[in-house]
């Protein structure tokens, strides 16, 4: 399922589209794959948890959703593409193209609508190439810590990605590997060694 940098795979268009009807329904707002809509989109999410004890059904919907919205939103700034080997959400992926770094951004909307980790839905760590990871985790340690209630939001998170992207872009500049450029089948060689990061 390799893409071109313009074209994610199905179904992430369709779960996007299904993002900006969700939240113009609800807010009245139209989502346009910037990240400064993020915040919107922390907003609907709340909106959201606080109806999910009476309707549990909208997890799964909201959730893929909102992962896509917010997988294309990161693929714009790392840049990035998407990795889909099964149709299982546990196994999606927004790998960057430029650095060894990837996310799977239905889990990053888990944690958002729960406020949390603590639920069913796929794994949100960040991760690396395990040579990378110690690096990073220092890189992350001098970030100034947020409020716990904010730990989740995705405006948060994708701070932490850019953060990392840029970290890691730097790294590979001073040791001259600027100028790479991974593909679907370098994540799929790798995948069994990433390191995650907390």
């Amino acid at each position: 399922m390799l893409e071109t940098v313009s074209n994610p795979p199905d179904p992430i268009p369709e779960l996007a589209q299904a993002c900006l009807v969700y939240v113009r329904r609800a807010l009245s707002f139209e989502l346009d794959f910037s990240p400064e809509t993020l915040p919107v989109l922390d907003h609907y999410m709340a909106t959201v948890r606080a109806s999910l004890s009476e309707r549990p059904e909208l997890t799964p919907l909201v959730t893929r959703a909102t992962g896509a919205y917010f997988g294309e939103v990161v693929r714009a700034v790392v840049p990035g593409f998407w990795r889909l080997p099964s149709q299982n959400v546990h196994d999606w992926q927004i790998c960057c193209r430029q650095i060894y770094l990837w996310v799977n951004p239905v889990g990053v909307a888990y944690d958002a609508l729960f406020a949390g980790t603590d639920h069913d839905g796929p794994r949100s760590n960040l991760r690396s190439a395990p040579e990378d990871r110690e690096f990073l985790e220092r890189r992350l340690a001098t970030v100034p810590p947020v409020p716990a209630d904010q730990f989740t939001l995705l405006t948060t998170r994708l701070e932490v990605i850019e953060i990392a992207s840029e970290a890691l872009s730097a790294r590979l500049e001073e040791q001259g590997y600027s100028g790479l450029e991974l593909t679907e089948e370098d994540y799929a060689a790798e995948v069994g060694g990433v390191s995650p990061l907390n």
